[in-house]
C-alpha cells in the first residue's frame, strides 16, 4: 500500500460531484439503562440489550430516559457531499437544508459545498449504540422533494450547467426518497451528449422499506442506463446480504470468495461498480478492474456511528475521482470511516491513517 501515492492523488484531485436530494437534522440520543444519581448512570450500549428490554416488557409499556448526544446534519446528500468535500472534491448539493436560509446545522456544510435548498429539512431521531443505531425519521420535507421543486428553485439552464460539470451524480436514499426514479429520469434527460463520461452513485439504504418489486424495477432501470452512464451502487453488509439473495448468492463476510461473489452479482445486475462496506472489511467489483477486498480495523466503542457509511461513500468517490485503483479506493474509504467513528468528525486528507 503506497500511502504517499494515495494522499498525493487526493490532494491534487479536482473532481466535481452533484448530490441529490434530501436533508435531515439528526437529533441523536443515548438511552439510560439505570440511574443511581445525577452523575452515576449506565447506558444501553448494545442494541440487543435494548431489544431484550422491549421484548421483556411483554404487552406493557416501556419508560426510558434519554440523553441528548448531539444535533447534527444528516442524509445522503449532505453527509456524502460533505465527506467528499473535506477530501477536496468540488461539491454541489440539492435538497432540503433550510427555507430562505440554511438551518444552523447545515452552516458548516454551506462553507465548503455549493448548496441549493428547496425547503426546511426533515428530522431523524437517532438512537446510537456501540454496535449500531436506530433511525426514526419524520419524512415530510424529503417526501415533497421532486424534480419540479428542484428546477423551480434552480432554473433549468443552471441545473443543466451543474449537471454538465459533474463527473459523478449521486441520488439517495432510494428507500426514503419517493421521487427517486423521477429525479433520475429527469437528470438523464438533461445531460448533454458531449462525449464526457458521467457516473451515477447510489446508496439505497434499508431495502426493507420498499417491496421487492420496487427494488427490481429500479435495479432494471440502472441496468438499462449503465451503458451510457456507468452506475455505482454502495451497500452495507445487511443490504448486501439482501442483494446477494436476490441474485442467488450467499453472503458470508468471512469467506475468501467474497470478491468473486460480488463480481458475479455485479455482472448479473449489469452495473459498472458494486461496493460493500462492513465493520471489518470492504469489497468492490468493477467492470474495469479485478474485484478487491480491504480489511478494516473494527472500532469496538465508536464515538459516532450515524453517518459512518456516508463517510465511507464520500471518501470512495473522492478516491475514484483522484484516479486511484479499486483496492486503494477501499483503503481510502476504510481510513475515512475509521477516523469518523473514532473522532466523531469527517476527516481531511491529512487525517487519514492507513492500516
Amino acid at each position: 500500500m503506497d500511502t504517499k501515492k494515495m494522499t498525493d492523488a487526493l490532494t491534487n484531485s479536482n473532481g466535481k460531484i452533484a448530490m441529490f436530494a434530501d436533508g435531515f437534522v439528526d437529533e441523536v440520543w443515548e438511552i439510560i439503562n439505570a440511574r443511581a444519581s445525577d452523575t452515576d448512570y449506565t447506558l444501553y450500549t448494545r442494541m440487543n440489550d435494548w431489544a431484550q428490554r422491549i421484548v421483556g416488557s411483554g404487552s406493557g409499556g416501556v419508560g426510558v430516559e434519554l440523553i441528548r448526544k448531539r444535533r447534527a446534519f444528516g442524509g445522503f446528500a449532505p453527509n456524502i457531499g460533505y465527506a467528499a468535500a473535506r477530501l477536496g472534491v468540488s461539491t454541489t448539493l440539492f435538497g432540503v437544508f433550510g427555507k430562505g436560509q440554511l438551518h444552523p446545522v447545515f452552516e458548516e456544510v454551506g462553507e465548503i459545498c455549493t448548496v441549493h435548498s428547496v425547503d426546511e429539512p426533515s428530522v431523524t431521531h437517532v438512537f446510537e449504540f456501540d454496535d449500531g443505531k436506530i433511525l426514526m425519521s419524520h419524512m415530510e420535507s424529503v417526501q415533497e422533494v421532486s424534480w419540479k421543486s428542484l428546477v423551480n428553485h434552480v432554473d433549468l439552464d443552471k441545473m443543466r450547467e451543474i449537471l454538465s460539470a459533474a463527473e459523478i451524480i449521486g441520488i439517495g436514499y432510494w428507500s426514503l426518497l419517493p421521487a427517486f426514479d423521477e429525479i433520475l429520469e429527469n437528470i438523464c434527460a438533461n445531460l448533454p451528449n458531449d462525449g464526457n463520461t458521467r457516473r451515477f452513485f447510489y446508496d439505497f439504504a434499508d431495502f426493507r422499506k420498499k417491496d421487492e418489486s420496487s427494488l427490481k424495477r429500479t435495479l432494471a432501470t440502472l441496468k438499462n442506463l449503465n451503458e451510457k452512464y456507468p452506475q455505482m451502487l454502495s451497500v452495507n453488509e445487511h443490504e448486501g446480504a439482501t442483494l446477494f439473495t436476490l441474485y442467488g448468492e450467499t453472503f458470508d463476510e468471512n469467506n475468501g470468495t467474497m470478491q468473486e461473489k460480488t463480481e458475479r452479482v455485479r455482472k448479473q445486475m449489469g452495473i459498472s461498480e458494486l461496493i460493500i462496506h462492513a465493520p471489518t472489511f470492504a469489497v468492490a467489483a468493477s467492470s474495469d478492474e479485478a474485484p478487491a477486498r480491504a480489511e478494516s480495523i473494527f472500532c469496538e466503542k465508536p464515538i459516532r456511528t450515524a453517518g459512518g457509511g456516508d463517510t465511507f461513500n464520500g471518501a470512495y468517490m473522492a478516491a475514484k475521482l483522484a484516479g486511484l485503483d479499486i483496492e486503494n479506493r477501499l483503503h481510502v474509504a476504510n481510513a475515512a470511516v475509521g477516523y469518523f467513528l473514532r473522532n466523531a468528525a469527517f476527516p481531511k486528507v491529512e487525517n487519514l491513517m492507513f492500516a
